[in-house]
């Protein structure tokens, strides 16, 4: 597969929103003015912009509760989405779900889940709907790693293999669930869980964007095109910790500098610059986001809360 310099700036851009939009997110959150827990994919920005790239507008996506780069790579406001994270009546729910549960109907994304592994008998549901009234469309099932040694895991890969439905499982493997190293609960690979199930089956690089990509590309091709199930595994690193308040005492250092030194961004930046792209063309792509960030909380920010309703008390 051929990628054009144009493609690969675009990609370029897309990480960068990414990783800014999650870091003034990270920022809030210090400073008390996001609610709550919220879990952040800085370091995962090319398994979220590789992955979810290929779809189309018709497509479907459940994504994780690690889910803010999908949801933005698939189409979602980021003004309207960091109001929603700080509970904002201008928010893509209105302020009442925050970052956990955000759901965007306007781009097919359904929603996040707070309950890990609620996504898969979910999936199964939108995947039998989608077979059933004939659409064209394909759903993209987001999930982790540690959440692929629940049953409800087992049971949706049976479900759509035996029901031959259009779902791609896309397991953006950071290696933890929670501080539990995934290699400490399971000697399977994720994708390995797959293959018994008769699915069409990619391992990706999700440091790098192009591999992931590529391979996503031709499974929604094939999934679109013989309504059946499929997997892609991609191999990342969060480089913060399982929430944003977690400081990741049970990661070795060695290991954390190891995967930032393949950070997405740069490895991207770097490739970019080989190719003749002049250093303040990828600066003026960064200023650009900067923008679209300081609008974004500027707007969140300056938005109202939610009136309570007494009518809405039960």
């Amino acid at each position: 597969m051929e990628f054009s310099k144009a493609l690969l700036l675009d990609m370029l851009e897309k990480m960068v929103l990414i990783r800014r939009f999650e870091e003034k997110v990270y920022q809030l959150a210090t400073r008390g003015v996001v609610h709550g827990s919220v879990h952040l994919c800085i370091g995962e920005e090319a398994a979220s912009v590789g992955s979810t790239m290929p779809l189309e507008k018709k497509d479907y996506i459940l994504p994780t509760h690690r889910g803010h780069g999908q949801g933005l790579q698939k189409g979602a406001d980021p003004n309207r989405l960091l109001a929603e994270i700080v509970g904002r009546k201008e928010g893509l729910c209105k302020g009442r779900v925050g970052s956990m549960h955000f759901f965007d109907k306007d781009n097919n994304n359904l929603g996040a889940q707070g309950i890990l592994g609620a996504q898969f008998p979910i999936a199964v549901g939108v995947g039998l709907a989608i077979k059933l009234k004939k659409m064209d469309s394909i759903l993209a099932c987001y999930f982790g790693d540690g959440t692929s040694n629940q049953g409800t895991f087992f049971e949706a890969l049976n479900f759509a293999d035996m029901w031959d439905l259009p779902i791609i499982f896309v397991c953006i493997n950071n290696l933890y669930g929670m501080g539990t190293h995934y290699e400490d609960t399971c000697n399977i690979k994720v994708h390995q869980k797959a293959k018994l199930y008769n699915m069409e089956v990619k391992t990706a690089d999700g440091t790098d964007v192009k591999d992931v990509y590529k391979k996503m590309s031709g499974l929604v091709k094939k999934v679109r095109k013989e309504r059946r199930p499929a997997m892609i595994e991609c191999y990342t690193y969060r480089f913060l910790g399982h929430s944003a308040f977690d400081n990741r005492p049970y990661r070795p250092k060695e290991e954390v500098k190891e995967w930032k030194s393949k950070d997405p961004i740069k490895r991207l930046e770097a490739e970019l610059v080989q190719q003749g792209i002049k250093e303040e063309e990828i600066e003026k792509i960064k200023d650009k986001i900067e923008e679209i960030i300081k609008g974004s909380e500027e707007f969140a920010l300056g938005a109202d809360f939610p009136i309570f309703d007494p009518s809405m008390e039960t």
